[in-house]
């Protein structure tokens, strides 16, 4: 009876540690298998950090309407975000093909590796003015944001006539109301001898700004009723400091003003 019993214990223990010997094999197996998993040739582990790769991973989808792939994060800790793209120093994160459209909503932190308070921004009116005839006032107006201290580099310019008067054209430039020192121009009519009928009143100025959004008035007065306000230009281009806090150079202002002209809309 004892011999019985101690054969079955045994027994038991022997099934034990083959049982035992079994789950810690599969284990080691397994384990193994979930690391190769995740390079080559095999499944990607959600949650995992070793998964790895020597080749391409490639998503071809005809989902139409949608996007074929969607990666998202709802959390709203700091930090979050659905995407991580690490590249070596100097290298692309991603590339798009030539004809892609426009990203969505997309805010970029540079732009060819310049921040947006490094680079030029210009406002503009051109037509034609919508001055009253015989009033004096505001020629054009627009309005320019700069996203840090800079210059402005403003060019005014609008065709008048007067061809029963004599008469005097004066124009200048305002920023955020106040006039702009030096920039005030005068073109004098002599209609009723029949002469000197049309003018141009044109100027232009370099004007230092802080950042924030800024508005530049071009204004004109005339002595007579019958001066005519007709095609008429306006342009601010922002010119960043470039982070050195120096004027900016006079080529940098004309290739500014050469690039952003507007054209001439009355010969």
């Amino acid at each position: 009876m004892v011999r019985s019993v101690a054969k079955k214990v045994l027994w038991v223990g022997r099934a034990t540690v083959f049982l035992m010997g079994l789950a810690l094999m599969l284990a080691l197996v397994f384990g193994m298998a979930s690391t190769a998993f995740g390079a080559n040739g095999g499944n990607f582990i959600l949650g995992s950090l070793n998964n790895t790769a020597t080749a391409i991973t490639k998503l071809t989808g005809t989902v139409g309407g949608g996007p074929a792939l969607q990666v998202s994060n709802p959390s709203t800790a700091t930090g979050s975000r659905a995407l991580d793209l690490q590249v070596a120093t100097g290298k692309a994160p991603l590339t798009v093909n030539s004809t892609a459209g426009k990203a969505t909503n997309l805010s970029a932190d540079k732009v060819d590796g310049k921040h947006a308070n490094q680079l030029l921004r210009v406002a503009y009116f051109s037509g034609v003015s919508p001055l009253a005839t015989g009033s004096s006032g505001t020629v054009a107006t627009t309005t320019i944001n700069a996203p840090s201290p800079g210059f402005l580099v403003i060019d005014a310019g609008v065709d008048n006539w007067n061809f029963s008067a004599t008469a005097t054209v004066n124009c200048y430039i305002t920023l955020d109301t106040a006039p702009v020192n030096g920039s005030g121009r005068v073109a004098e009519f002599n209609g009723s001898a029949g002469v000197n009928k049309e003018e141009d009143c044109s100027t232009n100025t370099v004007v230092p700004v802080a950042a924030g959004t800024h508005t530049v008035d071009f204004k004109g007065n005339t002595n007579s009723s019958a001066t005519n306000w007709g095609a008429t230009a306006l342009s601010a281009i922002y010119v960043p400091f470039d982070g050195s806090g120096a004027s900016p150079s006079s080529a940098a202002i004309s290739t500014a003003q050469e690039e952003t002209q507007a054209p001439e809309s009355r010969k």
